[in-house]
């Protein structure tokens, strides 16, 4: 593990592998240990950048964030690490994360990688149940909003066949502090519309989806890549919402075939 000090936080990252760098956003709540099954084959032929963003995993939260905010300090941190041009690659949040980067700085992007999210900001029902998950946090603690999500994060197929990953699931959601927790859901439910945005990318853009996810389904994701010409879709079976951490074979081998 290595740390970058910014803006008041520590923010611990693993850094494997040379060649083409690309960055890897985790979602929420989890942290970098998300991309573990696919880190190892993906630094063979290529420099990996594994974040935990403020506040998740060995992250220390600083002055809180939003979407926004994160993809300037993620732009700083591939200045300040001297990476270069980067591919951006995210799920869910982090996805939403690699969105904003593109809006704002596209400059260092050589390449995007979409994993189980979306483009659309939050809608007034979506606002509200992040009003409620915030309510839930505040009363009741990151183990009851472990309860709440973890069923619909992964796949039935996941559940049923790996326990392993349904208790290392749990354990990272429950480690993420309150206040993290509520940095995150405002950060989230007040994030920008970047469904505009994609239309208007003039860089590769690889979008994949879990054919079980229930959060960000595979109709968002097609939907996601007619609109950004030229993209490619990967549909990842037997996959929930975290399609790295359910199926990394797969999930890396998509990466390998569009950063080849």
């Amino acid at each position: 593990m290595k740390q970058w000090s910014h803006k008041g936080a520590e923010w611990a990252y693993d850094d494997l592998g040379s060649g083409r760098p690309i960055v890897l956003v985790h979602g929420f709540p989890l942290d970098r240990r998300l991309w573990a099954g696919i880190v190892g084959e993906l630094a063979t032929h290529h420099r990996v950048i594994a974040v935990d963003l403020p506040g998740f995993g060995q992250s220390t939260l600083g002055q809180g964030f939003t979407i926004s905010s994160v993809a300037d300090d993620l732009a700083a941190m591939a200045e300040s690490l001297n990476l270069g041009p980067i591919v951006a690659a995210g799920l869910s949040m982090g996805g939403y994360i690699c969105e904003a980067l593109a809006d704002q700085h596209p400059e260092i992007l050589t390449g995007l990688i979409l994993v189980n999210t979306k483009a659309e900001a939050d809608n007034p029902q979506q606002k509200d149940g992040r009003n409620k998950m915030l309510e839930l946090a505040r009363t009741k603690g990151s183990r009851a909003v472990a309860d709440e999500m973890l069923g619909k994060m992964l796949s039935p197929t996941t559940i049923r066949q790996s326990p392993q990953i349904v208790r290392d699931l749990r354990a990272m959601m429950e480690a993420v502090l309150v206040k993290t927790l509520e940095t995150a859901l405002i950060a989230l439910r007040d994030r920008s519309e970047y469904a505009t945005l994609l239309p208007k990318l003039k860089l590769p853009v690889q979008i994949i989806a879990g054919a079980d996810d229930v959060i960000a389904p595979p109709a968002i994701a097609e939907a996601m890549h007619q609109s950004a010409a030229g993209s490619k879709l990967t549909i990842i079976p037997d996959a929930g919402h975290l399609s790295p951490l359910e199926q990394p074979k797969l999930v890396a081998d998509a990466f390998k075939a569009f950063l080849a």
